[in-house]
């Protein structure tokens, strides 16, 4: 569930009905296996918990504030570090061509060498 500080960051959060169906678990476990992923249950509670995200959500385009989100939603086993051994090209940007959604703005910024 989402907080009232984040949702002050994100201020477009609302329930989508339209747009809440998931992504099959076949289609996701296809893209994986293309990118040389195994979809194991804490990689797929990483994608639940930004599909979850989404569904709250109408213009949350920003990755580094859903970075932040992501980093205290799995701070007790690690938070960044977790997820970035979870998904070593990036946790957003792997979990993103994962579920079929477009790139956030500043996904990868190739100046600092940073991939969200």
């Amino acid at each position: 569930m989402l907080s009232v500080q984040e949702a002050e960051v994100f201020p477009g959060k609302r329930p989508n009905k339209a747009d809440s169906h998931r992504r099959s678990v076949n289609s996701i476990e296809q893209r994986a296996q293309s990118k040389g992923l195994e979809l194991t249950p804490e990689r797929l509670e990483a994608i639940e918990f930004v599909q979850d995200f989404y569904e709250h959500c109408d213009d949350c385009k920003n990755a580094r504030q859903l970075m932040n989100i992501m980093h205290q939603e799995f701070k007790d086993r690690g938070g960044k570090k977790y997820l970035y051994r979870l998904f070593p090209n990036g946790p957003l940007s792997t979990i993103h061509d994962l579920i079929d959604l477009p790139n956030l703005n500043n996904q990868v910024d190739l100046g600092f060498g940073t991939s969200y």
